[in-house]
């Protein structure tokens, strides 16, 4: 049985069947075709669904472009399916960020595209036409800044307040520190507050006015502007390794030259803006190893009742900082706690730790004096290069941490959507 539609508009009536409807269905087709320079086949094609995701709907056109986005960008490999894994991607976080109730805001969507196409060089109105001469849409680029935009903020809401960074594991990663053939800088940094929408939509006003300054405009500007440690200094920081910086601020910083300001750089709750003051390769070398150690020592050397005693610390003892109710009472001289490079280390304990690993204890030292040396490993690591600092530790371990828990939260949330391919 043939159905029928009816709709009034400026007082006549208009009855529609069912072919009716195909018909208006089929010049819409053509009215947008004719808005993207198509005809009406094309037109569908490009609208026809490739991948469904969850009932979101990649199309043909959004393949197609992002292809092209990703070919001008020189990705590497198969660009198809790198194109469908971010399309696939993106659709899941914008749809995660949308229960979370965040929406993109246009000013951070703007400075986004300002940011990716000042790395090529350019201004977003230079990387817009260089788009457009290689056919791409406007949009493929707004999308692709948006998901990115969208996405941080979404980590940053609810994924990164469930970080937290004990003082054990900076002490490990800080063990393990190196010095590297690399690049050392002397930058001045401004830092504006970014801690929510309104802060950073000014704060990022402010910041584009703020690139391009020589050194002593960017002096006057930190100190009026900046809220950082370093304001009172006019900005200045001191010399410091390229790779203790944290990630986004090395990368913004590696190509300048003295003289030169960075890209805007967004921080955890701030944005930063670094002036390039001087610049030195650096060559490595052999960091030398530090001893973290604890001796107890007892009068009497190797005596029967030091034996026993000995017993019965191991016993109690499972850290250096364990030495210390037991030492309470004693002359503060009895308990050694000491962090060395390991060629400053007394050599009669330096023998002994070398065997131990840490939390470990040896009892076979006598010193001159004649009492037991109960000696504890407490930790053995590298020395920690000057340019480096526990605070940027701190911030490389949970940039670290919430990069792999973000990441899992997305591989989850793809492996239990249902994505079905729809065509080629």
């Amino acid at each position: 049985m043939m159905t029928s539609t009816t709709a009034q508009r400026g007082g006549s009536i208009f009855h529609f069947d069912g072919a009716g409807r195909r018909l208006i269905a089929l010049v819409l087709v053509a009215v947008i075709g004719l808005t993207l320079g198509l005809a009406p086949a094309q037109a569908q094609s490009q609208l026809r669904p490739i991948v469904r995701v969850d009932g979101m709907v990649i199309t043909a056109f959004e393949l197609s472009e992002r292809q092209k986005f990703l070919s001008l960008l020189r990705a590497p490999g198969d660009v198809r399916a790198l194109a469908i894994d971010q399309l696939i991607n993106e659709k899941i976080q914008l749809r995660e960020a949308r229960l979370a109730g965040l929406v993109a805001d246009e000013e951070a969507i703007k400075a986004g595209m300002e940011e990716f196409a000042q790395r090529g060089g350019l201004d977003a109105e230079q990387f817009l036409a260089l788009l457009g001469q290689a056919g791409i849409d406007a949009s493929t680029f707004r999308q692709f800044v948006t998901a990115g935009i969208i996405w941080r903020d979404f980590v940053r809401a609810e994924l990164l307040p469930r970080v937290s960074i004990s003082k054990a594991e900076v002490a490990a990663a800080a063990a393990k520190a190196e010095p590297e053939p690399g690049l050392r800088v002397l930058l001045s940094e401004i830092v504006l507050p970014a801690g929510d929408p309104a802060s950073r939509r000014a704060s990022m006003a402010r910041a584009q006015r703020l690139t391009g300054l020589d050194e002593d405009e960017f002096t006057r500007a930190a100190t009026r502007f900046s809220t950082g440690g370093s304001r009172n200094n006019g900005g200045k920081m001191k010399w410091v390794d390229i790779t203790a910086l944290p990630p986004a601020a090395g990368a913004a910083v590696r190509g300048l030259q003295p003289g030169q300001t960075s890209r805007i750089v967004e921080s955890g709750e701030d944005l930063r803006i670094y002036f390039m003051r001087d610049r030195e390769e650096v060559s490595g070398g052999t960091p030398r190893t530090v001893l973290d150690y604890a001796a107890l020592l007892l009068p009497g050397g190797q005596s029967a009742a030091n034996i026993e005693e000995v017993a019965r610390i191991r016993a109690r003892v499972t850290s250096c900082d364990d030495l210390y109710p037991i030492a309470r009472g004693l002359p503060p001289e009895q308990l050694v706690r000491e962090e060395l490079p390991e060629s400053q280390v007394p050599a009669s304990y330096r023998a002994e730790l070398d065997r131990l690993d840490p939390g470990e204890i040896s009892s076979r030292v006598t010193t001159s004096s004649g009492a037991m040396a109960i000696v504890m490993l407490c930790a053995r690591g590298n020395e920690l290069p000057r340019s480096f600092t526990e605070e940027m530790i701190e911030d490389q371990l949970r940039n670290q941490r919430v990069s792999t828990m973000a990441q899992a939260f997305l591989d989850e949330k793809r492996a239990n959507a249902f994505i079905e391919t729809l065509g080629n």
